[in-house]
């Protein structure tokens, strides 16, 4: 399952047609095709710091050599994809986005149908539902010292 976050333009909140849903995680097209990842995206900054990390990269290989500019534009593209959807969010919060809700699917379409299916309070609602509910104990439910087993050198549970 993948996790998604949902953002909404401030000019108009209630046009679902134009919510963005970015995928929490590695990006596999922002490591395979990084300039067209950020095009398609239409991040300019981060596409001006992408050319200076490449001059970085070209201006290693002169002084150190091929060797060396091989790992650091690898190192520097596997990062990239790790934070890439990350930094799509930070883009969307600049842009004067903001975040609605979260969802998670199989795949985008399965995200969005769970999302506007439910509605974005109850998405929400029912997120903070299945955290209590995956809670050791429910609230106001926690057992009695005495109906606890002790495990450990210590008697006393309340430590």
């Amino acid at each position: 399952m993948r996790y998604y976050s949902v953002h909404a333009p401030d000019d108009e909140p209630d046009s679902p047609e134009r919510y963005a849903f970015v995928k929490d995680g590695f990006s596999w097209p922002a490591l395979l095709v990084p300039i067209l990842w950020i095009l398609w995206h239409r991040l300019w900054l981060t596409l001006l710091y992408y050319v200076v990390f490449l001059l970085v990269v070209a201006w290693t290989a002169r002084l150190l050599g091929d060797w060396a500019a091989t790992v650091l534009g690898a190192i520097g593209l596997i990062v990239f994809a790790l934070e890439a959807n990350n930094i799509r969010r930070l883009s969307l919060e600049s842009r004067g986005w903001r975040e609605v809700g979260s969802s998670f699917g199989r795949n985008l379409e399965e995200a969005e149908a769970r999302f506007f299916g439910a509605g974005a309070e109850a998405t929400v609602a029912s997120r903070k539902e299945a955290v209590i509910a995956r809670a050791a104990y429910m609230p106001g439910q926690r057992p009695q010292a005495a109906d606890e087993p002790i495990f450990g050198l210590f008697p006393e549970p309340e430590r």
